[in-house]
């Protein structure tokens, strides 16, 4: 039972590497956590709440449909968030999950924001 549920080798070796990296450049994580700032920030000045201290960035939509057409949207527009519904939230708390890195630009993030805020109507 054990052996059947274990991660794989594979998984390990790129935990193992991702920590190797971290360890290797302490300023990335500074980086990321400063993205995730500036990401609400933006959102926040097109009347979209939005706060995180980590990588996750969720963006409450409520309506499950609205969620969907809007991830839809900015996929085709080069953004992918997924949109995230019942029953991995409760009903009536559909949203959308941006995942940032510490290698997106502030441009980019800025652009992102801007594009949430018009497909939302904000």
């Amino acid at each position: 039972f054990i052996f059947s549920t274990s991660l794989s080798p594979a998984v390990l070796a790129a935990a193992r590497e991702a920590l190797r990296i971290l360890d290797g450049d302490p300023l990335r994580v500074k980086r990321l956590q400063e993205n995730a700032a500036y990401f609400c920030q933006c959102l926040s000045e097109h009347g979209i709440h939005a706060s995180s201290e980590s990588a996750i960035v969720p963006i409450i939509i409520g309506d499950e449909e609205k969620a969907m057409h809007a991830a839809e949207e900015l996929f085709r527009q080069g953004i992918f968030l997924s949109a995230i519904r019942y029953p991995t939230v409760k009903k009536g708390s559909a949203r959308l999950r941006a995942s940032l890195m510490a290698t997106h630009e502030p441009g980019e993030l800025r652009d992102a924001a801007a594009k949430i805020a018009k497909i939302l109507g904000r």
